[in-house]
């Protein structure tokens, strides 16, 4: 009487995504495997329909837990030796291993939505005389800005100098009067501070007296972005001010993030500075000068108190600090494996030319991939959207950042050389099948060690368990001829 009763859809969905995945099963377990899943769809609603139970939700459960055929038949595929065989050759190649540092970098890439801190980093048209100027007082120590009369002061005196303006960070809910509120960098400066920058507005002019001036992301996020809303109010705080102009899209000033330009004569009681200095001078002669104007003519002593960064060297700091470390790891790494110059020039005199290039092609390529992931994480990690780029409110210029490179670059120099002696001299391939030879015990006569071999029979690699101090090569590559290749390596 079931047999009457015609299967609905959802139950001939099912037997096809069953015949589909089928054709990944071994042929000799393929009919079994495939009654085995028709009977339990068969008999599951055959039951639920004689139950009076069997709706459209019932329906859609069927083939959403008969999705499961498909990874059921991609383990019985993946069960075959052949295919076990091809996977371990695949985990054992030397692409494998570039591969996998290739995608590590991809996913960095995307989680980090394509390196926006690298970018900034080597696109960014950065002017080398740009200089960071702030306060660094010899009692109570800290970071501090300066008075606000200051900059007028060198302005007007300094001889070093171009150009000069003062800014005050802070973070206020800014809210548009045509559409929402949003909480960016606050940047309340002088008008002369883009004159300082070199920029010009791509919408609107510089307000001489009173008004705002926003990056890209901030005219997107207040003003959706729509040019014929130049000129609309913005509250800051408890005033209202007028957007006077938009300043282009590749323009970045201290962070990412979107900055908001509250433009006064008078920014702030206490101000960070920016100046632009003239060809050729030397962070030495512009202290000097600048202390000597600031006890003559507004009668502030900051002798020893000045620190100063140009914006070009706080930019690329982690760049800095990521060759001391790389150095500091390369040395290390390379003394304590005792590799010495002499056995890269010996390897070059005895074996062959193409075999030693071909390895250190891959031993220098895994270096870089590593070293590029190991950078632009930390890099990204340390300098996000919303940094700060001077003095040391910049947290890619610490010493935290410079520690955490070093650690991370001696793993990738003492992994890389560990992986690169336990590959094949020839094929780059990891080396398998471990024996262990001898005994622990005796190791006055007899030798003890583990033999690793090339799956391609290009040779076999002893490791001791415990070498001499004498000893500086205890690792011992033997290089086999096409006679021994038929006794292990694998058949195509």
């Amino acid at each position: 009487m079931s047999g009457a009763v015609k299967p609905p859809r959802s139950v001939r969905v099912c037997n096809l995504m069953v015949r589909v995945a089928a054709q990944l099963v071994p042929a000799a377990q393929r009919d079994d495997w495939r009654r085995e899943w028709l009977a339990e769809i068969w008999h599951r609603w055959q039951f639920l329909f004689y139950a009076g139970v069997w709706d459209h939700r019932q329906s859609w459960a069927l083939m959403r837990n008969c999705l499961g055929v498909f990874p059921d038949a991609i383990w019985h595929f993946a069960l075959q030796d052949p295919v076990q065989e091809r996977i371990r050759g695949w985990a054992r190649s030397p692409w494998t291993c570039l591969g996998a540092l290739a995608g590590a970098l991809a996913v960095v890439a995307l989680a980090t939505g394509g390196f926006p801190a690298m970018r900034q980093l080597v696109s960014l048209p950065v002017n080398d005389r740009l200089v960071f100027i702030w306060l660094h007082p010899t009692a109570g120590g800290g970071d501090k800005e300066l008075p606000a009369d200051v900059p007028a002061a060198w302005a007007a005196h300094s001889k070093l100098l171009e150009s000069v303006a003062g800014f005050h960070i802070s973070r206020q809910q800014t809210v548009s009067s045509r559409f929402g509120s949003a909480r960016p960098l606050v940047i309340a400066t002088e008008p002369v501070l883009f004159q300082v920058l070199g920029v010009r507005p791509v919408l609107g002019a510089i307000p001489s007296e009173s008004g705002v001036v926003l990056d890209q992301s901030a005219w997107k996020t207040l003003c959706h972005g729509n040019p014929r809303l130049l000129g609309c109010q913005v509250v800051l705080g408890k005033r209202v001010y007028r957007v006077a102009a938009i300043l282009p899209s590749d323009f970045y000033f201290l962070t990412r993030h979107s900055s908001v330009f509250m433009v006064n004569r008078w920014p702030a009681d206490r101000v960070n500075i920016i100046a632009r200095v003239k060809p050729g001078v030397s962070i030495e002669r512009l202290d000097g000068e600048l202390v000597r104007i600031s006890e003559d003519t507004v009668y502030y002593f900051f002798k020893g108190q000045l620190r100063m960064s140009f914006v070009k060297q706080a930019l690329l700091t982690p760049v800095y600090l990521f060759a001391i470390a790389l150095g500091v790891a390369g040395f290390l790494c390379f003394w304590a494996a005792h590799i010495r110059l002499r056995h890269i020039f010996v390897a070059f005199r005895t074996v062959s030319r193409r075999a030693v290039a071909r390895r250190a092609a891959f031993f220098s390529l895994k270096v870089v991939l590593a070293s590029m992931l190991t950078f632009a994480a930390g890099l990204e990690w340390s300098r996000p959207q919303s940094a700060v780029l001077f003095s040391s409110r910049d947290p890619a210029s610490g010493p935290f950042l410079l520690w955490l490179y070093i650690l991370m670059a001696m793993a990738v120099f003492f992994w890389a050389v560990a992986d690169q002696r336990a590959r094949c001299r020839v094929c780059l391939r990891l080396l398998c099948f471990p024996v262990r030879i001898g005994c622990p015990g005796c190791l006055l006569l007899d030798w003890s060690g583990t033999e690793l071999l090339c799956t391609e029979g290009h040779g076999v690699l002893h490791v001791p368990h415990l070498a001499p101090s004498w000893d500086e090569e205890s690792e011992r590559w033997i290089s086999l001829d096409e006679s021994w290749k038929g006794l292990f390596a694998q058949t195509k």
